[in-house]
């Protein structure tokens, strides 16, 4: 028996083919299909449905011009929009013209079959009474859900506008639990990351007596994650998070990445002890599928990054397996520019900025002939000409990169000078960012103290001289200050390592 009869409006073979898969195998509904708004107005004219799925953007008719249609027709019958660029002013107006909700894709499967649920009770509702007290109840009706949904929009506008600007998945952890308070009437929330058999608890407010890491197995907790949909957990079944009783309605819902479970937000205890209505429950579904588009984008951000680092660094390998006088170089002028940054008292995001783009600072050597690179003697002023072409080298190798921008000062600017008389752009004193003037100096320094094959290296006293030396002419004094009271300045240098990764 069938639970009701929904037509699905949309040019798109795959969104009606995955949608009659959903609402006929989950909700157990009789589903028909049409392909462009005129078709889908024929079959309303031919056969009685309980709801309609349409896009907006469709040839022949687009969404709006057959929402209005619909709602000439069929004032009562409910329409849901289906757009994959659901801006708050397209959800306005489809709602304006008497659209009764909207779904973004990608779709949410439980969003979508209880969604339907909700508009079948309400068409049948409808129906029963006499025409002009369903005609007044409908428009009523209408105003309600479009103001309920309007707030609903704006909010989760807002949640949206927010998560984007979060990048570090720590954040992003704590902002969820935040968030969920402000949006549904509970006063516990937690939100945890699955592994294995086990949720690892990544913030919480007022869920009193929790553990950091739990074993779920056999609890509600595993037929979240098994089943990939949300679960309104009743009272007195066991609760895995703080080994008791549940006393009141736990709303659990599954954090779904690629048809996986990665995480699960727990919302309960509400003021009133009641249970979840249907319309929390969508907010909240709503809520937990925009946070998981948002850890989904980190995590593909984070793997580009990485694929991108690792090309990065072996560039830079392959610059010092070419000369031997050079090899590590890049991480000893990286772990000096960070002693100085230390003793400066910079930023985290200062000393990122050196850890990273230190390691990258001589990348544009790359482009330098090896005869020129590993020639024994000094060099002509044609080769060093070529030699001083490498900060260009490296910016417009590093220059697609755009989260890059701070590293690629580095890059560009490291033999610039106090003076002006450096290269590649002859820039002086404060137009050399500050972080630059860290690495030159550090640059300098294991340059001396390194062996060149046109020379041996220089004992760690002269290379300090040459440094004090060039104060206000090749360094900045505050840096070259900085530097003599580190332990490297000081002749103390530690074996170290660094991680760029």
């Amino acid at each position: 028996m069938h639970n009701g009869k929904i037509l699905i409006v949309d040019d798109d073979p795959f969104v009606r083919e995955f949608l009659s898969e959903i609402l006929s195998d989950k909700g157990s509904y009789e589903v028909d299909v049409a392909v462009d708004g005129l078709e889908g107005l024929e079959k309303i004219g031919r056969q009685d449905y309980d709801v309609v799925f349409t896009d907006l953007c469709m040839p022949r008719l687009n969404g709006f011009e057959f929402l209005r249609e619909v709602k000439r027709l069929e004032p009562v019958l409910p329409v849901v929009v289906i757009t994959g660029f659901s801006t708050i002013e397209n959800a306005v107006n489809a709602m304006r013209e008497g659209a009764s909700d909207f779904i973004e894709k990608p779709f949410q499967v439980d969003k979508v079959v209880s969604l339907a649920e909700r508009l079948v009770n309400q068409k049948r509702l409808l129906g029963g009474l006499t025409s002009k007290k369903r005609y007044r109840l409908s428009l009523e009706t209408l105003n309600a859900q479009l103001f309920k949904t309007l707030q609903e929009i704006s909010t989760l506008h807002t949640v949206s506008t927010e998560l984007d600007n979060l990048y570090d998945n720590s954040d992003i952890y704590r902002r969820v639990v935040e968030m969920a308070l402000k949006l549904l009437p509970v006063r516990e929330a937690l939100f945890g990351i699955i592994d294995g058999n086990r949720l690892k608890i990544k913030s919480s407010i007022g869920v009193p007596n929790f553990r950091d890491e739990i074993e779920f197995r056999g609890s509600y907790i595993e037929r979240v994650v098994k089943s990939r949909t949300h679960l309104v957990v009743k009272p007195g079944e066991f609760n895995p998070v703080d080994n008791s009783r549940i006393t009141s309605p736990i709303l659990c819902i599954p954090i779904n990445i690629n048809g996986e479970t990665i995480g699960i937000l727990n919302l309960s205890n509400k003021p009133d002890g009641s249970s979840f209505t249907d319309d929390e429950i969508h907010l909240a579904l709503n809520f937990v599928q925009k946070v998981g588009l948002r850890l989904e984008n980190n995590a593909l951000y984070e793997t580009v990054y990485s694929n991108l680092i690792n090309t990065l660094k072996s560039l830079v390998a392959i610059i010092e397996a070419r000369d031997p006088y050079t090899k590590q170089h890049s991480e000893r002028v990286t772990l000096y520019s960070l002693e100085i940054a230390e003793m400066i008292g910079l930023s985290n995001e200062e000393k990122e900025v050196l850890k990273f783009g230190g390691y990258l600072h001589d990348i544009g050597k790359i482009g330098v002939r090896d005869t020129i690179l590993l020639k024994p003697g000094r060099l002509t002023p044609e080769e060093m000409a070529e030699v001083r072409l490498h900060p260009l080298i490296g910016d417009r190798i590093v220059q697609p990169v755009q989260f890059l921008e701070k590293e690629r000062e580095l890059i560009l600017y490291h033999h610039e000078r106090i003076d002006g008389r450096g290269y590649p752009y002859g820039l002086k004193g404060e137009e050399i960012p500050f972080v630059v003037r860290i690495l030159s100096v550090a640059d300098a320094y294991d340059a001396m103290t390194s062996s060149r094959a046109y020379r041996p290296a220089k004992p760690h006293e002269v290379a300090i001289e040459e440094i004090k030396y060039g104060v206000n002419t090749q360094f900045d004094k505050e840096v070259v200050k900085a530097f003599l009271n580190t332990e490297t300045g000081k002749g103390r240098k530690k074996k170290r390592k660094i991680s760029v990764d």
